[in-house]
Formats: C-alpha cells, sequence, structure tokens
C-alpha cells in the first residue's frame, strides 16, 4: 500500500484502496476499497505524520511500510517489507512472541472473526475482504468458546429493553 492509496476525505470514515487484493488461483489480484473503522483514520494520520517521516529519512518510500530488515539500521531505510518480515518480526526479532504460528494473513482472519462477533453483516466483512462467495468469508470467520452465550446475552438484554420501555408506556 502506497500513501497514494490512502483516502481520508472519501467517506464518513475514509477509505483505503487495496490495489493488489489477493485474488483466488488464478483470478489475479481484486482491487477494493476499504472504509477505515474503529479509529484507523486516526492512526493512519498519526503514523504518516509523526511516524513514517522519522523512518524514511534516509531513502525516501511512497509505500506505506518501512523496510524489512530485522535490525534497527536496516529498518531504516524506508524500502517497503514484505510478509516474510513482517512474519519474522512478530516471531521474536524484536517483537511480540506470538503463542500461535502467526502470518499477516492471520490477520485477515481476525478481522473477519472480531467484524462477525461485533454484528457487522457477512456480505459487508466479505466485501471487506474481497471474496467473491460468502462461503469463502465464512471459513475466514472462527467465533469464539463464548460466542453463543455471548449472543445470546445480547438478544435478551435487547428483548428486556423493549419490554422495559413497553412496560413505561413507551
Amino acid at each position: 500500500m502506497d500513501r497514494g492509496d490512502v483516502h481520508f476525505g472519501r467517506g464518513p470514515f475514509g477509505k483505503l484502496h487495496v490495489r493488489f487484493g489477493k485474488g483466488a488461483k488464478t483470478s489475479g489480484p481484486r482491487p477494493r476499497w476499504v472504509p477505515m473503522l474503529d479509529g484507523l483514520d486516526l492512526i493512519l494520520r498519526w503514523y504518516i505524520e509523526e511516524i513514517r517521516p522519522v523512518w524514511a529519512i534516509t531513502r525516501p518510500c511512497s509505500a506505506m511500510k518501512v523496510a524489512g530488515g530485522s535490525t534497527a539500521a536496516r529498518s531504516a531505510t524506508g524500502w517497503p517489507t514484505c510478509s516474510t518480515s513482517s512474519r519474522s518480526r512478530w516471531r521474536g526479532d524484536g517483537g511480540p512472541a506470538a503463542p500461535v504460528r502467526f502470518s499477516p494473513h492471520t490477520l485477515r482472519h481476525a478481522c473477519a472473526t472480531r467484524n462477525y462477533e461485533r454484528g457487522v453483516d457477512l456480505v459487508a466483512i466479505q466485501q471487506m475482504l474481497g471474496h467473491w462467495h460468502v462461503g469463502t468469508t465464512m471459513r475466514y470467520v472462527t467465533p469464539s468458546a463464548t460466542f453463543i452465550e455471548d449472543a445470546y446475552r445480547r438478544a435478551i438484554s435487547t428483548t428486556l429493553a423493549s419490554l422495559e420501555g413497553d412496560a413505561d408506556g413507551g
């Protein structure tokens, strides 16, 4: 993703232009627009205005990520990273120790699961991830062990609140 792919003024949250989204098998990249939800616009503004300039001192680059080396000297070059270097950073090259195998693709699964558990419509998640079929999106969703109980509690709370509103004459 390049700096030009970040559009703060597009829509109520701003949007990211994913130009090279992963395509299935031989279908090629799937471009799409993804809204910057949950304060991502604030985080990206902070990164673009304050953090990224510090890393790009030695070699300016339009890519949003900083370089792919595991040492501080190489990470300050401003070159784009690849998924392998991101993965190695999480595995223990100065990043937090991951209890399970981590990859950038794992973040897609986490995004799908988290949004589904929050009640985001499955078709909206499908479009965010760039899937053609909702069945593919469902394979990305792995609800927590308490998902059923949590959904039940939310439903009961909503029902009780509406009943209390009716009892009050509302």
